[in-house]
This record gives structure tokens, sequence and C-alpha cells, in this order.
């Protein structure tokens, strides 16, 4: 885990609108569904606080212990995977860097499915409470764009991509895309889309009380 450059810090009324910290995150994987077996090929987190100012980056390869899939569109070999951890490796390391933050992607709901099943599968609990969809934003900003993907909206800001579908590369360009979201959601008074999860055995303890309360006028 590394500290970036210094980032500018986006204006105080930002933070003072949106009090969160932010786990900024993407993944590659070696398909597009977990529940057929894929798995993760690469993961990259910056750490960003409420004025927008990175505080740390981490990535790593990870192996996943089949064919890597789509290496025409991410680029990772099997050769690049030599030595790379298992995904049960970094689990700690994930949740450590995601716990007390909004969980923070671009089509979130993709990083997050596969970083659930990845993470149940090792036994660590995803500790996100609060995920953040930086596309759902942008389309609830109704910028001038033709579509809403990461390369657009890049480009709409003037955020140089060096390497898409690297998910280092890709993580850097979605800090600067979410401190211009929330730049603009600020002005323009929008709340966030965000969703919110209960901690996993909340719910059905919750019912469980509720059945007892309801017996007791039976």
């Amino acid at each position: 885990m590394t500290a970036l450059d210094p980032t500018p810090p986006l204006p105080r009324t930002v933070a003072r609108r949106y009090r969160h910290r932010y786990a900024v995150l993407d993944v590659e994987t070696t398909g597009l569904r977990p529940e057929a077996g894929d798995r993760v090929v690469q993961v990259a987190v910056c750490l960003v606080d409420p004025r927008g100012v990175v505080e740390r980056s981490w990535s790593t390869l990870v192996d996943p212990r089949r064919d890597p899939g789509p290496v025409h569109v991410h680029g990772i070999t099997r050769e690049r995977l030599a030595g790379a951890p298992v995904f049960a490796d970094i689990a700690p390391v994930v949740a450590e860097l995601l716990t007390g933050r909004v969980f923070v992607a671009h089509n979130a709901g993709f990083d997050w499915k596969f970083l659930d099943a990845e993470m149940s599968a090792a036994g660590v609990r995803l500790p996100s409470r609060e995920r953040l969809c930086t596309w759902k934003l942008a389309q609830r900003l109704q910028l001038p764009v033709e579509n809403l993907k990461l390369s657009t909206l890049a480009a709409h800001w003037g955020i140089a991509q060096l390497r898409a579908h690297d998910a280092a590369d890709d993580t850097r360009v979605l800090v600067e895309v979410l401190r211009e979201e929330l730049t603009l959601a600020q002005r323009a008074k929008v709340d966030l889309p965000l969703v919110r999860f209960a901690p996993r055995g909340f719910l059905p303890r919750l019912l469980s009380r509720l059945r007892r309360v309801l017996r007791r006028f039976r």
C-alpha cells in the first residue's frame, strides 16, 4: 500500500454535504458470472477522504486457479499471473481496506457480486454497508454525454486513460470521475444513489424478534 501524489481537495461544501469516506475500486475477472465459476484476476482499491483526496492505493493480480479468461480485454495472461496470490490470501487485506467506507465502483453491482463471492469463498465477511455506483450517479446528474461508460466520462472531463481495463488505472480514473461527480452533485444539491445493506445475520435476527412479539398477541 502506498501514498499517492497529493490531490487538491474538493471544496469543503462537498464534504459537508457528503460526509463519507470512500473505497474506490475495480476488479478484472475471468468472465461475467461468479455463480458460474468466474473469478477475480485483479483488484485495485483507492482510499479517498470526504474531500476527494486520495489517501492510499493498493492493487494486486490474483491467481484464479483457472484460465484467465478474456486476455484480449484485460491483458492478464497466465504468465503474468505466475506467483500471484490466490484471493483467500488477500481477503483480509481487502476487508481491512473496505471497512468503514462506502464501496464505490462503476457499474458497482458487478464488482460487488464478484467481491462478495470471493470473500464468502475465503470465509471473510465483506464489511461494506453502503455502495455507490458512479454510473448511476452520472445518470442522476444528466450529463451531456452519449453514454455513461467510464471511458466516455473520462473523455468528458479530460481525464487521461493510460491502460483501459487495467484495474489499477481504471481505479485512478474512477477517483477523478468521482471527484467531478461529487462536485456537480453538491452544486445541484443531488442526493447520492447510495445502496445500504444490513449486516449479515441482522435481518434473520430481526424477523425472529418480530415473530416472538407477534406470538404474544395471539
